[in-house]
């Protein structure tokens, strides 16, 4: 019994000593005992955060055993922590080229380190292998799977530039705080954006507010506050301007009747002012927060963001102006990830859309893409606008003109100002939407009977016509029609006068068969003059009815 015994524990000692060199539940991939005790205490250091002393010892392992995959790991592992990832990629390589089966999984932290090097086809390789090696996390392979899509996409996207000469609109627009470009008139004469200051207030809060920017020959002038006398002193930003100015939308932050942390509220422009702003109410409005609202150009669907509590990011969704009433908001399915989407823009073609995303491979951060209409309700795939447009850093808001031939786009690449720059560049015609005729002109043949709405129709009359025939020739355009006055009288009653005369011409267009629901009619008064009013020819002048078409 006891020969026994005795045989038993010799065989167990056998076994032990012939065994791998194991450190409990640890198993080195080295044969050097000497390598596996400079490798515990370089790990000693390491978790003491003695990162020289790591160092150390590491390079005295690898001195032993060059193809030591554990202290390799290590070295890479410390090279990230000191953010030395070109030190970190050769280790990583190194060890995969000694074993590797080592550590397997440690090709996801090489594929993000060539993805920040700009090395997109190694990650593309090395997260190809990966997923088809055995036995591995189904969590690590969706991850994997994840980074190679993101792979994939930057490296065709790398190889094949897209057109980007941008030009940053400079001082009097951009500063040592944030810019976020929110929308551009129709006419490109205006650019209306956000800014966030650069240093918090002793409140710890960095303010926000409306700005907008005149745009003469191609020069971008000193960027003013939007005159809202009851809002100077609030957090307010991201406007939406109907294409007639009569209309803003826009998100106010901390507002006293606000349902959450920021809500949309509208304003109309009333006597040469912004009415007090009006809550669109809690059908569109919710305790969390709705932001960056962006109106279609006839005024019937409104794009904005919502927060989501319990998926802790933002989507895309939509409300349409129904009988009086916003109706409930819809999520724009397509375009959301589940990541975080923001910033939409419906370009005024009312078919194509833009927002910034991070949940949907792109270069890196936020990205601009594009969907376009396909279906009431309905939109293509995202788009992503390509590289240079998009970059490894965030590109975080986009506005296309009118016409569909400039782009407006909010980044935080470096050469800017400070913070997010507004920057201009020519549009690719990839992604050029639908151009959109916006063209302004003055129906100068339009008389009226003296201080009244009744239209001279001798006169008029073949004015009147050939408006009503360019409306029928082009079935799918809008238009605005607007009245103006002089300076002379009383202001209230050139407001009510100028709106009267734009609803006679509206009103003989119905009867020359044009859809009421193509056009609108506003009244501007004295407001806008084309000349000073300072003598009787200047007057004549400013008192006119002007059509704009839409689209």
């Amino acid at each position: 019994m006891k020969k026994t015994l005795k045989s038993l524990i010799l065989l167990v000692l056998a076994l032990f000593l012939t065994a791998p060199v194991t450190s409990y539940a640890q198993t080195y991939h080295t044969k050097s005992k000497k390598a596996i005790k400079y490798y515990k205490s370089a790990k000693k250091q390491y978790d003491s955060k003695k990162y020289p002393k790591t160092i150390k010892y590491l390079d005295k392992a690898l001195d032993v055993d060059p193809k030591f995959a554990d202290a390799l790991l290590l070295k890479a592992e410390l090279s990230l922590t000191l953010h030395d990832d070109a030190q970190a990629i050769e280790s990583y390589e190194q060890m995969f080229a000694a074993d590797s089966m080592a550590y397997p999984k440690s090709a996801i932290a090489l594929s993000k380190l060539y993805l920040d090097a700009f090395r997109f086809s190694d990650a593309v390789k090395i997260l190809y292998w990966y997923i088809r090696v055995p036995n591995q996390k189904s969590a690590l392979i969706l991850q994997a799977k994840d980074l190679l899509a993101i792979a994939e996409f930057r490296d065709e996207a790398f190889n094949n530039p897209v057109q980007f000469d941008p030009v940053n609109l400079g001082e009097y627009v951009n500063t040592d705080g944030d810019e976020y470009v929110n929308q551009i008139l129709p006419d490109n004469s205006r650019l209306f954006f956000t800014r966030r200051s650069g240093e918090p207030d002793k409140q710890g809060i960095r303010e926000e507010m409306i700005y907008w920017s005149a745009i003469v020959d191609g020069e971008y002038k000193a960027a003013m506050p939007l005159e809202m006398d009851w809002g100077n002193k609030k957090r307010t930003g991201a406007l939406t301007i109907t294409p007639n100015q009569s209309k803003i939308y826009f998100v106010g932050i901390d507002f006293i009747d606000s349902y959450g942390r920021g809500d949309i509220y509208t304003s109309d422009f009333v006597d040469n002012q912004w009415s007090k702003p009006v809550n669109l109410g809690n059908i569109v409005n919710t305790s969390t927060m709705e932001s960056q609202p962006c109106i279609s150009a006839d005024g019937k669907e409104l794009y904005f963001v919502r927060y989501s509590r319990t998926y802790e990011s933002t989507d895309i969704y939509y409300s349409q102006f129904y009988q009086g009433k916003w109706t409930n908001p819809k999520p724009v399915i397509n375009a959301n990830s589940k990541g975080n989407e923001m910033s939409p823009f419906l370009h005024p073609d009312g078919n194509t859309l833009y927002f910034a995303s991070d949940g949907i491979p792109g270069m890196g951060g936020y990205d601009i893409f594009m969907c376009k209409k396909i279906d009431r309700g309905e939109w293509s795939d995202p788009v992503n606008l390509g590289y240079p447009i998009n970059s490894e850093k965030n590109e975080i808001s986009f506005v296309v003109s009118t016409d569909g031939k400039k782009g407006y786009i909010s980044t935080d690449r470096e050469g800017g100002f400070g913070g997010y720059d507004i920057y201009v560049f020519d549009l690719d015609q990839v992604d050029q939407p639908q151009e959109v005729d916006m063209r302004l002109f003055v129906m100068r043949n339009i008389n009226f009977e003296l201080e009244s709405a009744v239209i001279d129709t001798i006169v008029s009359g073949p004015e009147l016509d050939s408006l009503a025939s360019f409306m029928t020739e082009n079935p799918n355009i809008r238009i605005e029609i607007s009245g103006y006055t002089d300076n002379t009288g009383d202001s209230a009653h050139n407001k009510a006068l100028s709106i009267e005369r734009a609803e006679a011409v509206k009103n003989a267009m119905i009867e020359r068969g044009i859809e009421v629901d193509r056009m609108f009619a506003n009244g501007y008064g004295e407001n806008r003059p084309l000349v000073p009013n300072i003598n009787e020819n200047n007057r004549a002048i400013n008192r006119r009815v002007e059509v704009r078409v839409i689209y």
